[in-house]
């Protein structure tokens, strides 16, 4: 009996071996894919600068401190201006004189000349007095562009603000003596905002210029933010082999500089059509791998295959499959090598 009972067994196991199970399949098919590109970059100042004095000499007052908002303008340093400030004085003087001057050749020659008319005067006397006047107006012509040039030493004893912004660092203080081209103060400006994100080389010619770009900040998660793209610089780092894609960031998002951000750019589509296969015929294998199952002869058929870009609910197979083939989308759970499958519509949901 027990013998019976094994032979019955097992002509059982053979029997639903040979049971075909029911799979739902789908053609693969290719479709051109919109490309994404995820990047990391940093915000920037548009405007950043490290502003240094115009003149050398001591400085006598601070007008900012680092973290204060300053309008275009606004004076930030002061230097010790005693001594351009006397010279100013003697040269307003000298240009009164001139001026004085000019009055008198100016008089001296229209008196000439009404003589002159009467036969009174030689003509050499009213060329004489002639050239005395255009002298007399070079002088003052001198000494107008010497006090201009004095006032704007003066004016060079004072550091303003060359644009709207917020003092970042203060470099100097009360009593040192600084030097033109020297470091002073640190100004940067939030009224608009650069992302500057470095891609590789290979996608120079997929990105358009005002192309809309999303990106988002840690820390602020829950907020989407967009930018576009104003410039790509067609130099390539030599070293990264990528190149600087700029983003301008609009001033309502109230973002600051120096924050990280991470953006997705969408690349521009090409010809290339790709395979690709409805997310549910993947299976994943522990080492990280993929297969999928393709229908031959009735038989189940495990191909290894190697995946791309996720969109819209199908995968992009870069190897491993061809246009044409059957998939297994619905019940490769459990399919196994050369196992017989029917093929069946698929469940409505």
């Amino acid at each position: 009996m027990r013998a019976w009972c094994i032979c019955l067994l097992l002509i059982s196991g053979c029997l639903s071996a040979q049971t075909a199970v029911n799979v739902v399949v789908k053609e693969v098919n290719t479709q051109s894919i919109e490309r994404t590109l995820a990047l990391t970059g940093t915000l920037r100042a548009a405007r950043h600068a490290q502003l240094s004095s115009l003149s050398d000499g001591v400085v006598t007052q601070i007008h900012a401190q680092a973290g204060d908002e300053v309008a275009k303008g606004a004076r930030l340093l002061s230097l010790d201006a005693a001594l351009v400030q006397a010279q100013l004085q003697a040269l307003t003087g000298a240009k009164q004189r001139a001026r004085i001057a000019v009055d008198d050749a100016q008089r001296r020659f229209n008196e000439a000349q009404s003589l002159s008319q009467q036969a009174l005067m030689a003509a050499t006397e009213l060329a004489d007095r002639q050239a005395a006047l255009q002298s007399a107006k070079a002088s003052l012509t001198e000494a107008q562009a010497n006090e201009r040039y004095h006032k704007e030493l003066l004016a060079r004893q004072q550091l303003h603000a060359p644009f709207s912004g917020v003092v970042a660092e203060r470099f100097v203080d009360v009593g040192e003596w600084v030097t033109r081209g020297q470091a002073v103060f640190e100004l940067v400006s939030s009224e608009q905002l650069w992302l500057d994100l470095h891609m590789p080389q290979e996608h120079f010619g997929a990105i358009d210029l005002a192309k809309q770009v999303r990106f988002e900040v840690p820390g602020k998660a829950s907020r989407g933010f967009t930018a576009k793209v104003i410039a790509k610089v067609p130099v390539i780092d030599s070293a990264s082999r990528s190149f600087l894609l700029r983003l301008a960031v609009p001033p309502q998002a109230g973002l600051q500089v120096g924050l990280s951000a991470s953006a997705e750019i969408v690349l521009n589509k090409t010809d290339e059509q790709s395979v690709v296969v409805p997310t549910d015929a993947l299976l994943r294998h522990p080492d990280g791998g993929y297969s999928v199952f393709v229908i031959s002869a009735d038989k189940a058929q495990r191909r290894f295959v190697r995946i791309g870009e996720r969109i819209n609910g199908h995968i992009e197979v870069l190897s491993g499959l061809e246009p044409g083939m059957k998939v297994v989308t619905q019940g490769n759970e459990l399919l196994r090598q050369g196992q017989a499958v029917t093929v069946v519509q698929a469940r409505e949901q």
